[in-house]
């Protein structure tokens, strides 16, 4: 009981969790001293990423091993115990795919602490996400105060679906999503960042709404480009989306189950290509 007590008050107070003794007490949130076994990831995309499913009271409970930089702050960064909504940036951010793929993570790697930076935006296209743009810019920032503890294993990315709304848009996709990949790895010195790619809903165009031949044409072409994202730059990986389902009539987002199911198919997919760092591209999710 004295625990939870000193670890709401440091919620409150917003003490830096990784680095009050007192607050962590058994160490579920205690950042390692060495950064080897603080393994960070980048969560980068639009809704799907920020996630949409319905949030249990249990899943407000903070997650063992698991932290994360919030997403709006005031003062210094900091790292706190990560909970759902991941993003809570705007009013839509709920239970999305971020801590059943670090749950799902830390089944393999049990001495480790994640570390999770969630900077996804609801209803973005690519370009409000690209370098140069203040979301981009956001994600850099905390990924350098990130790089101060820990080490950046990967980026997790799920977007497309607001760049299939006009031609222009879903045909320079491609090569902006690739020139993003380039310059995350630039700007963090690793030419061979893992960065981990999710398909769009498989329901998604179905929908009255966005089921016009145009638009599905633009949808199926931006599933292409995430398809075939790993045989085109190295170390990239690519996650089905089949079996989802939405929890709304719109059929633009999964449920809760189904970003639980995601979760898990990230962290397998993300295993697979650091296994074989010296082949090409990653793998599907069959």
């Amino acid at each position: 009981m004295f625990r939870n007590m000193l670890f709401a008050a440091a919620l409150l107070t917003g003490i830096s969790i990784g680095h009050c003794q007192e607050s962590v007490n058994a160490g579920h949130w205690q950042i390692p001293n060495d950064k080897d076994d603080f393994h960070v990831f980048l969560l980068m995309g639009q809704s799907n990423m920020s996630g949409f499913g319905k949030v249990m009271p249990e899943d407000r409970k903070p997650v063992p091993r698991v932290v994360k930089v919030p997403t709006k702050y005031e003062g210094d960064l900091k790292w706190l115990p990560a909970a759902h909504p991941l993003h809570n940036r705007l009013r839509s951010d709920r239970f999305g795919l971020g801590l059943p793929f670090a749950i799902e993570y830390l089944k393999n790697n049990p001495n480790v602490v994640v570390g999770l930076i969630p900077v996804a935006w609801g209803g973005a296209p690519i370009d409000r996400l690209k370098k140069g743009t203040p979301i981009y810019e956001d994600a850099v920032q905390k990924t350098k105060f990130a790089l101060k503890y820990g080490k950046l294993k990967g980026v997790l990315w799920h977007q497309g679906e607001s760049d299939t709304v006009t031609d222009a848009r879903t045909n320079s996709y491609e090569q902006k999503l690739h020139q993003l990949i380039q310059d995350l790895r630039k700007d963090f010195a690793n030419d061979q960042l893992p960065f981990v790619a999710g398909n769009l809903a498989e329901f998604y165009g179905t929908a009255k709404e966005h089921s016009q031949p145009e638009r599905v044409k633009r949808i199926d072409k931006v599933r292409t480009i995430l398809r075939t994202l790993p045989s085109k730059l190295e170390n990239t990986g690519f996650v089905e989306s089949k079996d989802c389902s939405s929890p709304d009539h719109h059929m633009v987002h999964f449920d809760r189950g189904s970003y639980l199911l995601l979760g898990e198919r990230y962290a397998k997919v993300f295993s697979e290509m650091i296994s074989r760092p010296k082949q090409k591209g990653g793998n599907h999710n069959n």
